[in-house]
């Protein structure tokens, strides 16, 4: 009997054929909770990304289950303690969507800044008013990042293309670090001085305990009255609540957010002028996504035969 494959998000077609080639492949699109309890009962292995989410009670109801595979590198929707209690492994691809998200992140602060996307809208519109539409530039201005992994560093890097001053604040800091920043031309700072010092606050952290509601209304209150949020990290490492009431009452000028709370549900936020909204597509290039899904492909090949796999997480 070949092996049963289950695909709960969108994956390289590519690579749908080459896992077709060997298994047989279901695909439900982020199906809903009751039906995805009933899909995984048979199911192999399950591909995902950061649209499904993998609770206990999912992964209980896997009896067959075997591997995992993140298409991406976050895995705050997989529990990952109830699949290492069931055996499963679960391996992940991260990195590989770095240069991907940190072009978004910047295009997402030029759409801002410049308003495009509220350009675009009145046009569209029959309105034609160009004052209204007047704009920082990003030359000479702050573009502060917070987390300096892969993703923020490629967005640090970029902004200086641009001729932006740089500021970072990570976890791991130390006088070691601040000099390697420094030669990249990065100014390693507490996250307090970068709200302060940034006229744009980047986010790209992964989300966990500590970076939940990073930037909630103290922090919002701290940045200047005209800085502007992007996060292309998780939503909940932003309170929304906090940030819509701060974007209409001016306490920053605005946002660009391409994850959100709850996937598919942008909220008060979808109401308001001052923000520009993606579907969480930082990693949707189509070179990015042929690449995660060879490697997606490849792994699960060798897993299922028992191999090992790269980054492996349980």
């Amino acid at each position: 009997m070949k092996g049963r494959i289950l695909v709960l998000d969108p994956i390289d077609a590519h690579a749908l054929d080459r896992l077709r080639d060997t298994f047989e492949v279901v695909v439900r699109l982020q199906p809903g909770r009751k039906e995805l309890i009933g899909l995984v009962g048979d199911a192999d292995a399950i591909v995902l990304r950061s649209g499904a989410r993998l609770s206990a009670e999912v992964l209980t109801a896997a009896r067959r289950l075997r591997v995992v595979a993140r298409a991406g590198s976050g895995t705050d929707n997989i529990d990952l303690a109830a699949a290492r209690d069931a055996g499963v492994r679960v391996f992940n691809v991260p990195g590989a969507s770095a240069e991907a998200v940190a072009e978004l992140a910047l295009g997402l602060t030029l759409a801002l800044t410049r308003k495009i996307a509220l350009a675009d809208r009145q046009v569209r519109a029959g309105v034609w008013d160009k004052p209204a539409l007047a704009g920082p530039q990003l030359a000479g201005r702050t573009l502060g990042v917070v987390g300096y992994g892969g993703i923020g560093s490629r967005i640090a890097a970029l902004a200086q293309g641009f001729s932006m001053r740089t500021l970072a604040a990570a976890e791991h800091g130390g006088e070691e670090r601040r000099r390697a920043l420094a030669r990249q031309g990065t100014r390693l700072v507490e996250l307090p001085a970068l709200l302060r010092e940034s006229d744009v606050v980047c986010l790209a952290v992964p989300l966990t305990a500590r970076t939940r509601h990073l930037i909630a209304a103290p922090e919002l209150h701290a940045m200047r009255r005209s800085a502007y949020l992007v996060n292309v990290s998780r939503g909940d490492v932003v309170d929304e609540d906090a940030l819509a009431a701060a974007l209409r009452d001016g306490t920053i000028a605005g946002a660009a957010l391409d994850v959100f709370t709850q996937e598919g549900d942008a909220g008060a936020l979808a109401a308001l002028d001052n923000v520009v909204l993606t579907p969480h597509i930082g990693a949707m290039s189509v070179d990015v996504q042929r690449l995660i899904g060879d490697i997606v492909a490849d792994s699960i090949i060798t897993a299922l035969d028992g191999g090992a796999v790269a980054n492996q997480l349980c």
